[in-house]
């Protein structure tokens, strides 16, 4: 037997993936109800992330990231409080968990080395979230000239003109 070969009754539950789904989904839930949100955060989450946690795979989990992002853009605070960052973790976790659990029986085990990439991969979105929201916090509040704007739409049409070009070179 190769010693780098994968025991099958090691690992954990794969149920447990579902658990994580419905503790996330709470802290999602919870998150729009600390801020006032109450009908439609119970209406239109609830039901959601309980249907993500019985079918990962379904389009439940679409539905809360996008309701969870409405509840959020609705409101008219600063969109860089701390009930905003604190969405951000939790419904990327909240994404993960769901298409981990969507493509593992939910009678399965699931070693912790198959999730490393994942862990890994999320880590590195969070890390340069994180870098992004530091950038936008940076930045003036005010009126921005419109010679700003302008330098601004045209750096980014440069951009998707460079990455249109670069793929079509392979």
């Amino acid at each position: 037997m190769k010693h780098d070969a994968l025991v099958l009754a090691k690992g954990v539950p794969a149920y447990l993936l579902r658990v994580v789904i419905l503790v996330v989904g709470a802290a999602i839930l919870f998150v729009p109800l600390q801020e006032g949100v109450t009908t439609g955060t119970l209406v239109l989450l609830l039901p959601a992330v309980l249907a993500s946690a019985y079918a990962p795979a379904s389009p439940a989990p679409a539905a809360v990231i996008v309701v969870a992002a409405v509840l959020l853009a609705l409101a008219d605070d600063d969109p860089v409080r701390a009930e905003a960052l604190v969405m951000i973790p939790l419904v990327h976790l909240f994404h993960v968990a769901c298409g981990v659990a969507g493509v593992v029986p939910a009678s399965g085990r699931v070693h912790s080395r198959a999730l490393r990439s994942t862990v890994l991969r999320f880590l590195l979105i969070q890390a340069v979230t994180a870098a992004v929201v530091v950038l936008v916090a940076l930045l003036p509040t005010g009126r921005t000239q419109p010679v700003v704007e302008v330098l601004g739409l045209v750096g980014l049409a440069g951009t998707v003109l460079l990455v249109v070009w670069l793929q079509r070179v392979k």
